[in-house]
């Protein structure tokens, strides 16, 4: 990933922790690292843990923001939940997996698509 991909993203993510916040999510953890996989974002939105992958793009017509969730990629993300859990020894709580798309259209607005339960982590 170059560095103006790796600069979009970030920003990217601040845009969504502000957004999810102003939809009454409370936010606990950016960029969460495990040794096999990584989430954007995990928050609590009211009984649920969610696990929230983000994606940036400039323009709509990228296609939908699940098809960039490969296999690979979602499997990292439930690896990551997975550890969250067990670290912080989090039981009996019910998770969730979204995907939350920004897209900037040609004069800088941003549009936000949530995806809530996009995936599951069997």
């Amino acid at each position: 990933m170059g560095l103006e991909s790796y600069q979009k993203g970030k920003q990217g993510e601040a845009t969504a922790r502000i957004y999810l916040e102003q939809q009454g999510f409370k936010i606990l953890e950016q960029n969460y690292h495990s040794q096999q996989g990584e989430v954007d974002l995990v928050a609590y939105d009211k009984e649920f843990l969610v696990f929230i992958e983000v994606k940036s793009y400039s323009f709509r017509s990228y296609g939908s923001p699940l098809g960039a969730i490969t296999k690979a990629k979602r499997q990292s993300i439930i690896h990551a939940a997975k550890t969250y859990l067990y670290k912080n020894n989090i039981k009996d709580v019910n998770c969730r997996f979204d995907v939350l798309s920004i897209y900037y259209d040609r004069f800088g607005e941003r549009n936000f698509d949530h995806i809530k339960d996009a995936f599951y982590g069997n």
